[in-house]
């Protein structure tokens, strides 16, 4: 893996997140453009990119076994770090709710919003349909025990799954499936799905951009204390166990790769979402995640560097 392509990449991210702050600090941002936003990346570009990754990649039984390999370490390895952070907040002393707020910022990245276009930038077409099976995979672990953990009630209910049912995982079946049976789109599909997954990296970053802006016309520079944890786990610690784990297990170098990055993640974005329907502590989501993504832009291409002596 290329360190210059990476911190490249992280580069241009980093300064369109600086023109969503401008932005956002010239023209207010209401709630309804916000949700404008997350909607065209997630229902829109994001199934691009993983279409155009499909429509570009040869399926053969070693990318459908890779796709298998990806998806269940990604569960794993996502519920390993659940019960890793889960277990560090109840060392350090914090009480049973913060403990599973904390853990919850901690263990789950962004590998949606933002991994899925960073690694189809790094890697090309099939990067972001690998990264798209990393995020079924986190998306499964969000859906069912963060929710749970989250939960002042700690009841599970069935209906909470039909969160899984989005259309990133659509486009990742729909694309496979199309593949496998050997069906051909047409060329103005092709377009299509190329000219809309070129979306997905910059208006991640302008909404990141905005909600970073918002967040310190509100708080100013301060962070609060317990923000530490999760900031320190999901940066650093996380991706440096991930990082010995996955020197150990013999992996292609493409799945190993797209795994490194979409690790090194910062806090996912639906933590703002499920802190405000499930907690009183939508700032505490808000904080992490706007600080951790600031701060991957340094770490990610860390991570990347260390990576270069493991493998």
């Amino acid at each position: 893996m290329d360190v210059i392509t990476v911190a490249t990449a992280i580069s241009v991210m980093g300064i369109i997140i600086g023109i969503g702050v401008l932005l956002s600090s010239k023209i207010e941002v209401g709630s309804q453009a916000k949700q404008v936003l997350v909607i065209t990346v997630l229902n829109v570009a994001v199934p691009s990119v993983i279409l155009n990754g499909v429509f570009n990649t040869d399926v053969s039984d070693d990318l459908l076994r890779q796709v298998g390999i990806i998806f269940g370490l990604s569960v794993g390895l996502h519920l390993a770090a659940v019960v890793l952070a889960l277990g560090m907040t109840r060392l350090l002393g914090f009480t049973s709710t913060k403990a599973r707020q904390l853990t919850v910022l901690a263990a789950l990245g962004n590998t949606g919003f933002i991994g899925i276009p960073l690694c189809a930038t790094i890697f090309g077409p099939v990067g972001g349909l690998l990264a798209a099976v990393v995020d079924a995979g986190l998306d499964f672990v969000v859906f069912t025990v963060a929710i749970y953990l989250l939960q002042a009630g700690n009841s599970f209910r069935l209906r909470q799954l039909k969160s899984l049912v989005n259309l990133p995982l659509a486009a990742v079946i729909v694309g496979i499936s199309s593949a496998f049976i050997g069906f051909e789109p047409p060329a103005v599909v092709r377009q299509l799905v190329e000219l809309l997954s070129g979306l997905a990296a910059p208006l991640a970053m302008l909404y990141i951009g905005i909600l970073l802006q918002q967040l310190l016309s509100r708080t100013g520079f301060r962070i609060e204390a317990a923000v530490f944890f999760p900031l320190v786990f999901r940066l650093l610690l996380f991706p440096g166990l991930m990082l010995v784990l996955l020197a150990a297990l013999p992996l292609a170098e493409l799945t190993r790769n797209v795994l490194i990055i979409s690790l090194s993640m910062p806090t996912f974005m639906l933590a703002a979402i499920l802190f405000s329907r499930y907690t009183d502590q939508e700032d505490t989501a808000v904080m992490t995640i706007s600080f951790s993504t600031i701060l991957s832009l340094a770490t990610i291409p860390l991570i990347t560097y260390i990576s270069l002596f493991l493998f």
